[in-house]
């Protein structure tokens, strides 16, 4: 899911890097296009209606506004049927997209999730598609036995689809034989040899599975316990970092009994790391100053370029980060949203935080 939002960010820049989003004369529309849901395959699709009823709702100060991009002229009808027909052109790849144009020039970014329906004036509205795209992220469940794994992968907290790992290993991964006294040292070496190889070649088809797919964000381990440990010993080091947790989930457990367990390692989860993340800030600057806090003092590291990440709390939804991420969109910063317990410090903190390349003294 990162690396969506890195794509998105980019597309992003791209677009405001030549239209000065700091002029604010900038019109956000969110829209949910989604042809599987079948209100929208209608010859009067169901967001083409929402999109006009919030197009009615908008104030006439906001309209007027509207009205007078750059200067131009502009009837209200003419805008309306603008974006209307920009939407109705556009093959949707996603549930739903956001438009940001100055009437000008204009981009249209697919996103995977559906979304509120909204129109906005003035700087462009990141923080509705940062929160629509951020998730806890994709999450690869392999289920080993004796003759078999299974992989599932789950979205978290949306849905679980069942998935196939290809495997060399047609007969699965076979534990060494127990409690037979006639074999010899011989028989129990080559059993052993073969555990051995075959956990190595299991770790091979998960190193290899997982890093051809950057959508995956973690791994759990599940079903046999002692196969699972066995092939974390052999996963390589970039994909055992991602490994959350080996639990003693079911090799036939159901989607929800799937859902609810991975829903609960993912809170846990990020709630240790973003809670790491957030310590690590106030160390960081309490040791050497490398981090900044509050709304002033990020803005102005973010504006002299020393912002190596930004730290936002989740939900965001004061209209105070509005500018705030747009600068780390034009500075290319990475954003981190966090939760919980991490948030409420963060807030505490100024409502935003920020880990520094270096410090102007």
């Amino acid at each position: 899911m990162k690396n969506i939002l890195q794509e998105v960010f980019e597309t992003l820049r791209d677009f405001l890097s030549v239209n000065s989003p700091e002029q604010s004369h900038m019109l956000t529309v969110y829209a949910n296009l989604d042809q599987a849901n079948p209100l929208n395959r209608k010859e009067r699709p169901a967001w083409l209606i929402e999109l006009k009823n919030t197009f009615d709702n908008l104030s006439e100060e906001q309209k007027n506004a509207l009205m007078t991009f750059d200067g131009a002229s502009l009837t209200w009808n003419g805008i309306e049927e603008q974006i209307i027909s920009t939407l109705e052109q556009h093959e949707a790849k996603g549930r739903s997209v956001v438009v940001f144009t100055d009437l000008s020039d204009t981009v249209v970014i697919d996103l995977p999730l559906p979304v509120k329906t909204g129109v906005y004036y003035g700087i462009p509205q990141v923080k509705h598609m940062l929160s629509q795209l951020h998730r806890y992220g994709q999450y690869l469940v392999v289920l080993f036995s004796e003759r078999e794994h299974r992989t599932v992968f789950v979205d978290v907290p949306t849905l679980v689809s069942e998935g196939t790992l290809q495997s060399s290993l047609g007969e699965g991964i076979f534990l060494r034989p127990g409690g037979n006294k006639t074999r010899t040292q011989a028989s129990e070496r080559r059993n052993l040899d073969t555990e051995r190889r075959m956990l190595r070649e299991a770790a091979g088809e998960i190193n290899d599975y997982f890093m051809d797919e950057p959508l995956f964000d973690r791994i759990v381990f599940g079903g046999n316990l002692k196969i699972a440990h066995g092939v974390k010993n052999n996963l390589h080091h970039a994909v055992a970092e991602q490994l959350v947790s080996i639990e003693p989930i079911p090799f036939d457990a159901t989607d929800e009994q799937l859902r609810e367990t991975v829903s609960i390692l993912a809170d846990e989860y990020e709630a240790v790391h973003d809670l790491a993340l957030i310590q690590e800030l106030i160390l960081r600057g309490e040791t050497c100053g490398r981090a900044a806090s509050g709304m002033d003092e990020v803005m102005d590291a973010l504006q002299n370029g020393q912002v190596r990440k930004l730290y936002l709390p989740y939900p965001m939804d004061a209209d105070d980060f509005d500018t705030l991420l747009i600068e780390a969109v034009l500075e290319n910063v990475e954003v981190e949203l966090v939760h919980g317990i991490a948030a409420e410090t963060l807030r505490e903190m100024g409502g935003v935080g920020a880990a520094l390349y270096y410090v102007i003294r």
